[in-house]
C-alpha cells in the first residue's frame, strides 16, 4: 500500500479494489458533507463501479461529476451503474463500451446539467435525456442514428418543454443537413462562408427562438442569442487566420 501527501489531496494505492473500497467507506462515514466528483476507469470493473456508486448514494453525498471510461461490456452492471448517476448534478462523460444491442432508458429523468458521451453513443436514447441543460456527443463508425432519427428527434424536442438549450454531435455527414431538418421550419436554410456553415431558425413550443445549425461536420442547436454570439467568434477566427 502507497500512500502520498499532496498540497491539495491524499493519494492511496493499493492492487486490492476491496480494500480501495473499505477506504471509501471510511471517508464517507467520516466526512458526511461532502459533494464529490467519481472519476471510474480501467481496470476497474462494472461490478466494482456499481458497488462503490451504491455506496455513495446510500450516504446521500452530493456527486457533483461522473466520469466513466471502462472497456468491460456489462450488460447486467451498465444500466444499473447509469442508475445510479440520476443524482449526479452538473457533468457526466462516458467513454466506455457498451453492447451493440444495449439501449438505455432511465426510471426517471437525470438532473445532470451537462452529459457527453463519445464514440458509442447507440446505447443513449435522447429522448430520454432532454431535461439535462447541454449534451456534446460524438458519434463513432459504427452509429446508427440517420437524418431520419435526427429529423424526429429535434421535432420531439421542439414540442416538448424539456430544459434541453444546447446541443452538440460531431461527426455527422454535411450533406444529411437539409434531411435532417427537413419541415421543421417554414424558412429556408441559411449559410455563410460559402456553406461551410448552415442553420435554421426555429420557434420551439412556448415561442422560445433557437437554431437548429451546421458547421462543418458538426450539428448543433443554441438559443438565437448564443447563436449570434457564436457567428461573431467564427469570424474572429476567420479573420486570425
Amino acid at each position: 500500500m502507497s500512500l502520498s501527501l499532496y498540497p491539495d489531496g491524499v493519494s492511496l494505492q493499493d492492487q486490492s479494489l476491496q480494500k480501495q473500497l473499505l477506504l471509501a467507506q471510511y471517508v464517507l462515514d467520516t466526512f458526511t458533507k461532502l459533494s464529490i466528483h467519481v472519476i471510474l476507469y480501467d481496470p476497474i470493473l462494472p461490478s466494482t463501479a456499481l458497488e462503490l456508486m451504491k455506496l455513495i448514494n446510500q450516504q446521500e453525498i452530493s456527486i457533483k461529476s461522473f466520469y466513466y471510461d471502462i472497456e468491460a461490456e456489462s450488460s447486467e452492471f451498465i444500466p444499473r451503474i447509469l442508475d445510479e448517476c440520476i443524482e449526479v448534478t452538473e457533468s457526466i462523460l462516458i467513454l466506455g463500451s457498451f453492447p451493440d444491442d444495449f439501449v438505455y432508458t432511465p426510471p426517471r429523468p437525470f438532473k445532470v446539467k451537462e452529459l457527453r458521451v463519445s464514440e458509442r453513443t447507440n446505447w443513449l436514447n435522447l429522448e430520454s435525456f432532454m431535461n439535462c441543460r447541454r449534451i456534446s456527443l460524438q458519434l463513432g463508425k459504427n452509429t446508427n442514428r440517420t437524418p431520419q432519427s435526427w429529423n424526429t428527434f429535434f421535432r420531439n424536442w421542439l414540442e416538448s418543454d424539456s430544459r434541453l438549450e444546447d446541443f452538440l454531435c460531431i461527426t455527422v455527414k454535411e450533406s444529411d443537413f437539409p434531411l435532417i431538418v427537413d419541415g421543421l421550419t417554414n424558412e429556408g436554410i441559411k449559410e455563410r462562408w460559402q456553406g461551410t456553415l448552415e442553420w435554421v431558425d426555429v420557434k420551439r413550443r412556448d415561442g422560445s427562438e433557437f437554431v437548429i445549425g451546421r458547421n462543418l461536420n458538426d450539428i448543433h442547436f443554441m438559443t438565437k442569442q448564443a447563436h449570434l454570439e457564436y457567428l461573431l467568434k467564427q469570424e474572429q477566427l476567420l479573420f486570425m487566420r
